[in-house]
């Protein structure tokens, strides 16, 4: 009876060594094995066996328990290689695991259609045009620089917006080397996507400085910021072997009140040009047009040749709930080459928005400037979008010594933001020159979209 019992222990625990858990606890069956021993149940040989092949499993186990530690210790210490992928924003994001690394893929396209009569001041007739079609590349590296590239392909050619590099390392303060905005202008650094008329002010247009290759830098606290530019003159030298134009700037930002629906904003700039293009200076003429760009160019100064010039501006804003009120003024005096006389010039321009469906404009203190509206309900998530009415009157003094043009350009503008990244506009514009009878007027349509 004992061979049986034997038998049938020694099975069982071979059994065991297959089917329990590798954390089953040997020792336990050890004692298990030494009691049935000192009832006599098992044969010395038989117990001996089983303590043999019981110490052996253990020592397997230990094995296999220090191999499995180290393989756990390998997996915590090895950072999976997997690349995030994301659509937030509307934007392409791709972003390193570890987040040292990240690329922006984007772009723009407008689509505008004006209808003018060819008989009226600009002399031009109805038209089209993409405005805006825009792809551009953006991104980080190495977690202190940062990276744009933004071309435009409007008009059938090909146009570098923005082409710089970006040193973010030394906190608050950003350095900015290559093609990109001078700091001049509130309407400047507000993007094309999120200006309220299809088109900045006339005033804008005639005395802002625009983008500029060179280096700036930028630093700014919880409501206030300071950006400052050295530059040559843009992409291309077109000085024809001469020194090519330098300049620089100054603007200054204060928000004594930021916060969502409540913002006041106050600015100045100033920026100084030097044209080297000829030892004798430069000759300069500014041309805009009635806040259409398809339309012609109808107020004009006087042409003359300048060895410098000096541009100043001052800004305010406000947004007060749904309401908003924006204004610059702009002045520029113009330093005479030898016998010709100088010349100053001033614009200014003021609107007024509001939006019937309660969205408020978004402001930053790091830019300076207002940002997307994100519509409180969106077309095609059971929304209607957001809604706003706006008015802009501009005016123009381009006359000095007797010469060049004045005159006003009034906008009244609706927008419907579908998304926060779909807006189609709507602008009538009507515009005078003094001493001309025939006016212009203009309807105004754009369709844009953002990714």
């Amino acid at each position: 009876m004992k061979s049986k019992v034997s038998a049938l222990l020694i099975a069982s625990f071979f059994f065991a060594i297959i089917a329990i858990p590798a954390q089953a606890n040997n020792e336990a069956m050890m004692t298990l094995f030494k009691v049935l021993y000192d009832k006599g149940d098992i044969t010395e040989d038989n117990y001996q066996l089983l303590i043999n092949a019981a110490k052996i499993d253990q020592q397997k186990f230990d094995v296999l328990s220090n191999k499995l530690a180290d393989v756990e210790k390998k997996i915590a210490s090895t950072k999976i290689g997997l690349t995030h992928v994301s659509l937030k924003g509307n934007h392409l994001k791709i972003q390193s695991t570890d987040k040292t690394t990240t690329m922006k893929v984007g772009g723009r396209i407008m689509a505008d259609y004006a209808f003018m009569d060819d008989d009226d001041l600009a002399k031009t007739g109805n038209a089209s045009e993409f405005r805006r079609a825009r792809l551009f590349v953006a991104g980080n590296t190495y977690n202190d620089f940062s990276y744009k590239l933004n071309i435009d392909f409007a008009g059938n050619g090909t146009t570098i917006k923005d082409a710089y590099i970006q040193y973010n390392g030394w906190k608050p303060a950003s350095f900015t080397l290559g093609h990109h905005d001078a700091p001049f202008s509130l309407n400047s650094f507000t993007s094309s996507k999120y200006i309220t008329f299809i088109e900045r002010s006339s005033a804008t247009e005639a005395l802002t400085i625009g983008r500029k290759n060179g280096l700036s830098a930028l630093n700014y606290g919880s409501n206030w910021a300071l950006k400052g530019m050295v530059h040559l003159e843009g992409i291309d030298n077109e000085n024809d072997g001469q020194d090519e134009d330098y300049g620089y700037g100054l603007r200054a930002t204060f928000a004594p009140l930021h916060e969502e629906g409540k913002v006041i904003h106050l600015g100045v700039a100033a920026h100084h040009h030097q044209e080297l293009a000829a030892s004798d200076g430069s000759a300069e003429q500014i041309a805009v047009r009635p806040e259409v760009h398809t339309a012609g160019k109808i107020f004009e100064s006087h042409e003359d040749t300048f060895k410098d010039y000096n541009t100043f501006g001052v800004e305010a804003a406000t947004v007060l709930g749904s309401f908003s009120a924006q204004a610059e003024y702009f002045y520029r005096d113009y330093n005479g080459a030898s016998g010709v006389k100088d010349q100053s010039l001033n614009s200014w321009y003021v609107f007024g928005s509001y939006f019937l469906t309660g969205e408020s404009r978004p402001y930053s203190v790091k830019s300076g400037g207002f940002g997307r509206i994100k519509p409180k309900s969106i077309v095609g998530q059971g929304g209607y979008g957001a809604w706003e009415i706006a008015m802009r009157y501009t005016d123009l003094d381009l006359e000095d010594n007797g010469f060049g043009d004045k005159g006003d350009v009034t906008t009244i503008g609706v927008n419907w933001y579908a998304t926060p990244t779909i807006r189609f506009m709507a602008n009538y514009t009507s515009a005078d020159k003094d001493g001309e009878r025939n006016d212009f007027d203009a309807l105004h349509f754009r369709s844009q979209i953002d990714f």
